[in-house]
Parts: structure tokens; C-alpha cells; sequence
């Protein structure tokens, strides 16, 4: 990696990621865990001491977050700033159904297309693909919203919901199985302390 910004994110997400396994199993040294990378550069977890325990990664600024989960309960996360510079990209992107439920459901529109584009890319890293895939496979079919937080539905992934909290300039999306319920108390207590830290200027 080149670019000091880019090998401090990927660092960041690694020791997040431990951080998050360590909590998960507990008596796990983080200095017993390694986070690869598969194929698609989804995060892949090895150590001696563990067997059947994934994580999901991310970051953006200088913030990193990172959800450990046993392997047959995927979850995924991602993380945004809501960046008036990015509201072109993000909107762009979305379609023309998700675009409606934005402006039936979110009065700041940039605000919702962050909100449906960290969804989107939680949802891909839920299969593994990255935004590797066709977006119109990740369309959300529902956006509800109670204060600053957000649930929703897919159409194609039906199988899946999405549970999506704003605070300071950033939203945070967790794709989880639809069925099922997580205690995700901490993990929300987390994304609130690093979302409310002042970023470090940029260089």
C-alpha cells in the first residue's frame, strides 16, 4: 500500500476487528489472531485458539469498527460520513424505487442516500462480493425511520434486514438475518463514541 492514509485505514480495521473477536471470545489474545483477506477481500479471521468465528470491517476518516460473529450468524457493517461532496456519487447510485422511499421517509435527502448506500454495501458484505455484484441486487424494498435510526428490507435478499443509526456526521448500517435478533447495545455504544470523536485534520 503507497499511501499512508490507506495503510493507516486497513490497520485500523485490523486491530478494530481483533478488538471485536477478543470481546467475542473471550481468554483470545488479539496477538493470537489474523485477519486475512479472501478472494473478494472480505476479512478473514485464522487463529489456533478460534474455529468458526468471522468479522466484518469497516472504516472512513479515522474512525474503524468491526463486528465478530460465529459463522452461522453472518452480520455485516458499514460505516459513512454524510459528506455534501459524496451526495452526486451516492445518489447516483440508488434507484429510482429507493429514491422514493427517501423522500417519503427522510426530510434531508442526502442524509437518506447515505443511510440506503451503507445498507447497500452492508448487504454485499454479507454475500461477499463487494459492490462486485449488480446494485440493482441490493435494492431495499422498506425504509422506516424512529429519531435517528432506520430499519429495512431487500427485495431480492428477503432474508435479510438492516438496522441504520445516524449520529454526529455519520451513519452506520448492520445487515443482520431477518429472522433473528442480535444484542447490539455495546456495539451502538461504540459507533456513538468514535462518531462523536473530532476527526484528525486531513493532511
Amino acid at each position: 500500500m503507497r499511501f499512508d492514509r490507506r495503510r493507516a485505514s486497513y490497520l485500523l480495521g485490523r486491530v478494530a476487528a481483533k478488538h471485536a473477536i477478543s470481546r467475542l471470545e473471550e481468554g483470545v489474545g488479539m496477538d493470537a489472531i489474523f485477519i486475512d483477506s479472501g478472494i473478494f477481500q472480505f476479512p478473514v479471521v485464522k487463529s489456533k485458539l478460534l474455529s468458526n468465528v468471522q468479522v466484518s470491517i469497516t472504516h472512513c476518516d479515522d474512525l474503524g469498527l468491526a463486528l465478530a460473529f460465529p459463522e452461522d450468524h453472518p452480520l455485516a457493517v458499514d460505516i459513512e460520513k454524510i459528506d455534501v461532496a459524496q451526495a452526486e456519487a451516492f445518489e447516483s447510485q440508488l434507484t429510482a424505487g429507493e429514491l422514493r422511499l427517501i423522500a417519503h421517509t427522510e426530510p434531508d435527502s442526502l442524509i437518506g442516500c447515505v443511510t440506503v448506500w451503507t445498507i447497500k454495501e452492508a448487504l454485499s458484505k454479507v454475500l461477499k462480493t463487494g459492490f462486485m455484484i449488480d446494485f440493482k441486487v441490493l435494492e431495499i424494498q422498506s425504509l422506516e425511520k424512529s429519531g435517528h435510526c432506520y430499519t429495512s428490507e431487500f427485495i431480492h435478499c428477503a432474508q435479510y434486514k438492516a438496522i441504520s443509526c445516524r449520529h454526529g456526521d455519520y451513519i452506520c448500517s448492520i445487515v443482520l438475518p431477518k429472522q433473528t435478533s442480535c444484542d447490539l447495545n455495546d456495539f451502538w455504544l461504540a459507533f456513538k463514541e468514535v462518531a462523536g470523536m473530532p476527526s484528525a485534520p486531513s493532511e
